[in-house]
């Protein structure tokens, strides 16, 4: 799917306004609507976009944009490090959840001490 699709899928879908999303990301309410309807973006000022969206959002998008794959192989350095302090730590967050629920970490778990 064009990543313009993609992006005003991700939109409907997730109901974020053109205008909360300006807010979140500081790109102008403007460029998001211009962008929405044909025109194009920079590539930083998309990246300030996506990287505004809540994460099932993202992920939504990458997978529209390229399928699973895409969600294998993008480069998500420029996007985690646009991203404010606040948005890595509940992203690290996620991470550390994700990890103590995997399967294969039921093993390791026993050798861990247990939160406080």
């Amino acid at each position: 799917m064009h990543y313009r699709d993609a992006f005003n899928q991700t939109l409907e879908k997730f109901k974020i306004s053109a205008k909360s999303l300006s807010l979140s990301s500081g790109v102008q309410e403007r460029q998001i609507s211009h962008f929405r309807n044909g025109k194009d973006l920079m590539a930083e000022t998309l990246f300030a976009l996506v990287a505004a969206l809540p994460n099932e959002a993202q992920m939504y998008y990458f997978s529209c944009v390229g399928g699973e794959l895409a969600l294998q192989t993008v480069d998500l350095r420029p996007l985690v490090e646009s991203m404010p302090i606040a948005r890595k730590c509940e992203i690290l967050s996620l991470i550390a959840a994700s990890l103590m629920k995997s399967p294969e970490n039921t093993e390791q778990s026993k050798f861990m001490p247990a939160a406080s």
